[in-house]
């Protein structure tokens, strides 16, 4: 039976990764490895190859996405105090985010875990962004322009064509009226809908499901 590798409007089908691993196959049986030393690294490397490979997939996909179907809007000046209420404030800006427009095609998401991790709390996530100055991180401006978006059209296509459900804005730290610091995020509903709300930096826990959006490098 012949593999089914048209595209699809939902994610990545069966045949399609299917045809990867046929042609993964095809590259290593000519490569002429030699069979034990290949066991030895299937054994002991071989999940963190694969690891790998998908992330290289995902890099090409998304720039490939990113060329055929751009989503650009203008990013929105963020007044703390009359989104969130008396007494909010920004308490720091995280980077050298610029520019007047976001491209929705070159967000990627970050985690920031290191291997064997399943969660850091917020401090820790901002130490580690902090440390690594190249990963442009989204900010409070980024966050209004998607949510004040008509029909949240840019959220959206993120989740039909990414499987996106979930954006944290490192690039703006703020302080709430009772001293914590927070970052916004943008989470999916079960029923579809788009909802934002604050998560703390100064506590709270923050896993490979909570990732900040970083503008890819170029």
């Amino acid at each position: 039976m012949s593999k089914d590798v048209s595209p699809s409007e939902e994610t990545i089908t069966a045949g399609q990764a299917a045809k990867f691993t046929d042609l993964q196959i095809a590259r290593l049986r000519k490569s002429g490895l030699p069979s034990e030393p290949t066991q030895y690294v299937l054994e002991h490397e071989g999940a963190e190859i694969a690891d790998a490979f998908e992330a290289d997939v995902r890099r090409r996909v998304e720039a490939r996405i990113r060329t055929t179907e751009p989503h650009i809007l203008k990013r929105q000046p963020f007044d703390p105090a009359k989104f969130l209420g008396k007494d909010w404030t920004i308490d720091e800006q995280v980077g050298k985010r610029d520019g007047d427009n976001l491209d929705a095609g070159k967000l990627v998401r970050k985690d920031y875990l290191k291997k064997g991790e399943s969660y850091i709390n917020g401090e820790e996530r901002l130490k580690r962004i902090k440390a690594v100055p190249e990963d442009i991180q989204f900010d409070a401006s980024d966050f209004l322009a998607l949510w004040q978006e008509k029909d949240h059209a840019t959220l959206k296509w993120l989740y039909d064509t990414r499987g996106i459900t979930w954006l944290s804005f490192w690039g703006t730290i703020l302080r709430d009226p009772d001293g914590g610091r927070d970052v916004l995020y943008l989470c999916r509903d079960e029923d579809g809908s788009w909802d934002w709300d604050c998560g703390w930096v100064d506590d709270g826990s923050w896993d490979a499901s909570s990732p900040a959006a970083v503008l890819a490098s170029s």
